[in-house]
């Protein structure tokens, strides 16, 4: 989309603190040096990774925003993040979200954040590519969106290569691997007026 000559933004709402709690009582953390810190400490290193990622990826500075909220406690500050990104999304034409009836709770909330401040800020023209990782995408007809990738796997590889924190957790490196292989991703399209008219949104 930067390609194209698209001004995009992205939002983090949470700081990646909890990123390895559950790998870790699962036995699917390597158990290291770099994995043997706290919270804190793996939060700072996650935000610093995102940025230099989005940097990698031609984000420019002022358009890269981190409200820092804890992991998995975003749902106890939607209407917070709803007031800190309306100056930011104002003039959007565009929205890529998580999509709903999501298992993830803070990707679940981010989804509920981008429909209340669209609804807040009235953006009836806004278009909405919703994306799905723990529960079926489910759209079909009018409402999916096939987009081809072409190289910008391998882009998106080498940016997905910079979060280096994530890589101590099983299964990582084989995902990034299925990156790099992706020739093209299915979104769900929709807009303010389909809201709650469809599984994912």
């Amino acid at each position: 989309m930067l390609e194209d000559g698209h001004n995009i933004h992205i939002i983090w709402f949470t700081d990646g603190r909890a990123g390895y709690r559950k790998a870790r009582k699962r036995n699917e953390l390597e158990d290291c040096k770099e994995t043997r810190i706290s919270e804190d400490q793996l939060a700072e290193l996650r935000l610093k990774e995102a940025d230099s990622s989005a940097e990698f990826l031609g984000i420019k500075k002022e358009n890269r925003h981190f409200l820092k909220f804890y992991d998995q406690e975003l749902k106890n500050h939607i209407n917070e993040a709803v007031e800190k990104i309306k100056d930011i999304i104002k003039d959007a034409n565009m929205f890529v979200i998580p999509s709903g009836n999501n298992e993830h709770p803070d990707h679940q909330s981010a989804h509920d954040i981008a429909i209340k401040v669209a609804q807040e800020l009235n953006l009836q023209n806004l278009v909405f590519y919703v994306f799905a990782l723990y529960n079926p995408l489910k759209a079909e007809g009018e409402h999916l969106k096939k987009v081809k990738v072409g190289e910008l796997r391998y882009k998106a590889y080498e940016a997905f290569k910079l979060h280096k924190s994530q890589f101590y957790v099983k299964d990582i490196a084989s995902l990034s691997l299925w990156i790099q292989g992706k020739r093209r991703d299915r979104y769900g399209y929709y807009r303010l007026k389909d809201v709650g008219k469809f599984y994912n949104f």
